[in-house]
């Protein structure tokens, strides 16, 4: 009779436990045809290999709100030439250590990063691919190199296929070395895979 009562004790804990909800699709179920339904000019695939511009940028300094502003690095280049324009992000000052983060559509293997500069480039001295919890993994490091050649001038940083997705980038530039001004960002693309 003991027994009895403790399945039916637990048939009635379990009817009335609410139901957990569904988890969300791991990044190893995304579906391709999932990826091809995001808009062509922020994703693209290209065999196995899917090519992202930022949706969402962050920075720990920039010049105005709106022009200027980090949300200037996101979504496909738009500064066609070189020079101090709106159209691409540029911190506060120009003799400074500052950050840009940027954040993209899917977390992928990570086989490269397409930094495209308008402005006094390559002032970049460090990027990061940061993951779950703000974990970040260096990829990229040199001192701020005067760049002889026309821009927008795209820093390619290569890197060897990673073990786990990212799905933001974080850069460092240190403005204060050369005495350039301010190096400014367009765009940024992140490289990867899904397996």
């Amino acid at each position: 009779m003991v027994g009895l009562v403790v399945v039916i004790g637990l048939t009635a804990c379990q009817q009335i436990l609410p139901q957990q909800p569904e988890a969300t699709p791991s990044a190893d179920e995304i579906d391709l045809s999932e990826v091809e339904e995001l808009p062509p000019e922020v994703v693209s695939v290209q065999g196995q290999q899917i090519r992202q511009w930022a949706i969402e940028a962050e920075a720990n300094s920039e010049f105005s709100g709106d022009e200027w502003s980090a949300d200037e690095a996101t979504g496909a280049p738009d500064t066609r030439r070189c020079g101090d324009y709106q159209t691409a992000w540029s911190s506060a000052g120009s003799d400074a250590e500052v950050w840009l983060e940027v954040k993209f559509s899917l977390p992928v293997y990570v086989t490269a990063v397409n930094i495209i500069q308008s402005f006094n480039p390559d002032q970049v001295v460090k990027v990061e691919l940061v993951g779950p919890f703000d974990s970040a993994l260096e990829v990229f490091s040199q001192e701020p190199q005067q760049i002889d050649q026309a821009c927008p001038y795209t820093l390619p940083v290569m890197v060897e296929k990673t073990e786990a997705r990212y799905d933001r980038v974080r850069i460092t530039l240190d403005q204060s070395i050369l005495g350039l001004g301010w190096n400014q960002i367009d765009a940024v693309e992140l490289v990867g895979t899904l397996a």
